[in-house]
């Protein structure tokens, strides 16, 4: 942003901007008067409201009333007024008790993540992960589901939970199941796909016809449950832009709910924060969406593994608390990056 404007009218600006965001109310030359000691008579605060109205900060929705920011005036403050972006201590420590609990998989996980920076903010949130080949075994489990169907139940290192239906040509007892499992918990545990050898581990086993066919098909499971690259994406709060959006109408909320439901219109935008590699503000018109451009969406990137990046964001009003939500997005992808890469501070 590159407005040039003095020292009183970005004073100015930012209250405007601060009130609004407080009240939803539009913000007079009394107000600004009353609540904030700028040493300065409210006749010369209304040369200078009209003056950022010329500029294209702030409108008036009828003559009486007190004016409102305008997008750009939004992107003045983010880039200009709003100092360090911080989480509140209390939303700093909802997050950190979060990922406190190491023992849910990492699927649930962040899709409480992703309810979590929702409530937080007041918005509608998204998390991104991409699964990849990187990750190992961590425990396996054989469960019978009929007389020739088994589930193969996979935990990896990072917490995933991974589930393969197997259908065997042949019924392998119990005892056969449980011999297998313990076989597979014990020479798996720590291997990634790429270090599975499936020759060798047939070779060092000691089973019957039916033993060895259960062992290769859950082999195969595991390793093409590993080697599969799953990308996802986590919404949580989507209720809550519908309330802030109610004056966009019936149709403009029914046009974000669309929008919401194709994922990959989603998924293309949390991906690219990952190009980006930096924390991303998109205010109004500023998203490459029409159907968006009622909403502000900030999100950045965090790293899942070496070479392996996520990425979170959130929709929410135009007029939202942006060092509250910057900061809080900020927050949660860095104590996020850290559990998941295992750099905890």
């Amino acid at each position: 942003m590159t407005i040039e404007m003095d020292a009183r009218k970005r004073k100015i600006l930012q209250v405007v901007v601060q009130s609004y965001i407080l009240t939803g109310k539009p913000v007079g030359s009394r107000t600004i008067a009353d609540s904030y000691d700028l040493g300065i008579s409210t006749a010369t605060i209304r040369n200078e409201l009209a003056l950022l109205e010329k500029h294209g900060l702030l409108w008036q929705p009828h003559t009486s009333a007190g004016r409102v920011p305008t997008d750009v005036a939004y992107r003045y403050y983010v880039d200009m007024l709003m100092g360090k972006p911080i989480p509140t201590p209390r939303d700093a420590e909802a997050v950190e008790m979060l990922f406190a609990a190491r023992s849910r998989e990492i699927e649930g996980l962040l899709r409480e993540a992703s309810l979590l920076l929702s409530n937080l903010t007041h918005t509608t949130a998204m998390v991104f992960a991409p699964f990849t080949h990187g990750d190992t075994v961590h425990n396996v489990d054989l469960v019978k589901r009929s007389e020739l169907q088994l589930m193969i139940i996979m935990v990896t290192g990072k917490g995933e939970v991974g589930r393969r239906l197997v259908t065997l040509s042949r019924s392998v007892g119990a005892d056969t199941v449980e011999r297998v499992t313990r076989y597979l918990n014990r020479t798996l545990a720590g291997k990634g796909a790429n270090s599975i050898d499936k020759a060798k581990l047939l070779g060092g086993a000691r089973y019957g016809a039916a033993g060895r066919m259960l062992l290769e098909s859950a082999i195969d499971a595991i390793c093409e449950y590993l080697g599969t690259s799953e990308e996802r994406v986590y919404i949580g709060g989507t209720a809550n832009i519908m309330r802030e959006l109610d004056s966009a109408g019936l149709e403009g909320v029914q046009a974000l709910l669309e929008v919401m439901e194709r994922q990959y219109i989603i998924l293309d935008l949390l991906k690219d924060l990952i190009r980006e590699k930096r924390l991303t503000v998109r205010i109004g018109d500023e998203n490459p969406i029409s159907e968006l451009q009622k909403c502000t969406f900030v999100g950045t990137s965090y790293p899942v593994a070496p070479g392996i990046k996520g990425s979170l964001g959130v929709f929410g009003p135009i007029c939202m608390d942006y060092g509250r939500t910057i900061g809080t997005v900020e927050y949660m992808a860095r104590t996020l990056g850290n559990m998941l890469s295992g750099n905890e501070e």
